[in-house]
């Protein structure tokens, strides 16, 4: 699966990636799940699961199994016309402090999101037309 990035998630990644530990850790497991991916999930599972506080767009979210130290979540979304090779990755956070509460921020932020990537690249989204324009974030850090 190709990854596309929001700017708001670029700025977050590159603050996991200065922050490094656990939350790194973390937050490369979730991408790499994420970019394993054949194509969009056809039932939830641990690891995605559909947003249920998403209004206008079907909004997954990408989670880790329990750790006492973060809970970071990653919220994505599939376009219907290229579903095998794009993904958004909109949103990402840690919500260990504010817990399920963090889903009604970032849900409006990552339909916003999803709202702006529509208007810069319509209803084609095939990448090759587009790759000088869209940030790929890595699972790797880089």
């Amino acid at each position: 699966m190709r990854i596309q990035a929001s700017r708001e998630f670029g700025t977050w990644f590159e603050h996991v990636k200065n922050e490094g530990g656990v939350l790194l850790a973390r937050t490369s497991d979730l991408l790499g799940a994420l970019r394993a991916l054949p194509a969009k999930p056809d039932e939830e599972s641990a690891t995605f699961k559909r947003v249920r506080q998403a209004r206008r767009h079907e909004i997954w979210r990408i989670a880790h199994p329990f750790d006492t130290n973060v809970a970071v979540r990653i919220l994505c979304w599939f376009p219907d016309q290229n579903p095998d090779t794009a993904v958004v990755a909109l949103v990402g956070g840690d919500k260990k402090v504010i817990q399920d509460l963090w889903y009604d921020s970032a849900t409006p932020r990552a339909e916003a999101a999803i709202d702006q990537w529509i208007r810069h690249y319509g209803t084609t989204t095939k990448t090759e037309h587009h790759e000088d324009k869209e940030e790929e974030t890595s699972s790797d850090g880089q």
